[in-house]
């Protein structure tokens, strides 16, 4: 997959997750339905790769169900729990760190493999 692909993605990814959430966006992991609309409009900035043939199906389709399940059970959260680190009332942008880190780290791992299988 070509450097300018993947960076769109991350792109279209910032976009998506910043510019196209808005506020009762923000409570997507109390409910599935909250979460659809914001994946929904989280996908948008994705489509003009997509409908240009310069990304397979697969791979948006990855994208978007890594983070409606990401977003959906807060699994930054967990993960921040799990593996102790720093407790958001001591590192309040923590959460946004660690979330953003996940998403961006799987459109990458999703983009080395589209890479090497198309």
């Amino acid at each position: 997959m070509d450097a300018s692909i993947v960076t769109y993605l991350v792109i279209a990814h910032l976009v998506g997750d910043f510019i196209l959430q808005n506020e009762a966006m923000q409570r997507k992991s109390s409910s599935s339905l909250v979460c659809t609309k914001h994946v929904v409009a989280y996908s948008l900035p994705f489509l003009p790769l997509w409908v240009a043939y310069l990304v397979p199906t697969w791979l948006i389709v990855a994208i978007l169900v890594q983070h409606w399940c990401q977003d959906r059970w807060a699994l930054h959260l967990r993960w921040m729990k799990w593996y102790r680190q720093t407790p958001p009332d001591r590192w309040p942008v923590g959460p946004l760190c660690v979330d953003q880190a996940w998403h961006i780290a799987c459109i990458g791992i999703f983009s080395w493999v589209a890479k090497y299988i198309g």
